[in-house]
């Protein structure tokens, strides 16, 4: 890998474990001494047990230790369960290049086109670190070549290495993706919702993290026939 390639790869990875870290702190902060001693007993115990076991399938996924994956989701742990910032352990096992946790958590049935916060799937994580075999395997197992980010962003449009963009790209034409619709499609579906609104049958909501509303995205992308 060259010397530019090495450097995003580990810039993609610490990206997702700066978001691990800020979600462990955040909801493992939660559960409070009553939740670990098993002192308390009420709805709100129980809502803070789940934040807890998010926390610990996330680590557990992070560790590679399937068994106490697969012991977590026969407990009831959400296999697509999301920090603050969308990232899934599918998507840190990507980044991660844990090809063994992968293909468990999407034989699981882990979303494999399950977007974070920024739009960001499992392939554009896989295929912005340059994981060949991990590519290939997430393509097989449905994740679309088509998908874009919030920066309108394809897979190919964030690789770096040459034999990742001559496979993405060699999907892209034996799957008949329209790159620039694919691009679109972010604005035709916004389009779509505001046309909704518009019609008494659907809301403006803004987003519970960043608060923002469609028409706030729509001004800082400049889709002027959203903001119409």
């Amino acid at each position: 890998m060259a010397a530019t390639d090495r450097s995003r790869s580990e810039a993609a990875k610490q990206r997702r474990q700066d978001q691990l870290q800020r979600w462990l702190g955040s909801e493992t902060d939660q559960t409070g001494p009553g939740t670990r001693d098993g002192s308390t007993g009420t709805g709100t115990r129980r809502a803070r047990v789940r934040f807890a076991q998010g926390a610990v399938f996330m680590a557990a996924c992070s560790a590679g230790d399937r068994e106490e994956v697969a012991l977590l989701l026969r407990q009831g742990a959400d296999i697509n369960h999301a920090n603050i910032d969308g990232l899934t352990a599918l998507h840190q096992a990507c980044i991660d290049e844990n090809a063994e946790m992968v293909q468990f958590l999407v034989e699981s049935g882990s979303d494999v086109n399950r977007g974070d916060n920024e739009g960001w799937t499992p392939l554009h994580a896989a295929a912005s670190c340059g994981f060949i075999q991990i590519t290939k395997y997430l393509i097989e197992h449905g994740a679309r070549v088509g998908a874009v980010n919030s920066e309108g962003e394809l897979p190919l449009d964030v690789a770096t290495e040459d034999a990742m963009e001559r496979l993405l790209k060699g999907e892209i034409r034996k799957q008949g993706v329209d790159v620039d619709l694919a691009r679109r499609e972010e604005e035709r579906v916004m389009l779509a919702d505001a046309n909704e609104v518009l019609a008494g049958s659907g809301m403006l909501t803004p987003h519970p993290n960043t608060k923002a509303t469609a028409l706030h995205v729509a001004a800082a992308k400049g889709y002027i026939e959203v903001m119409k």
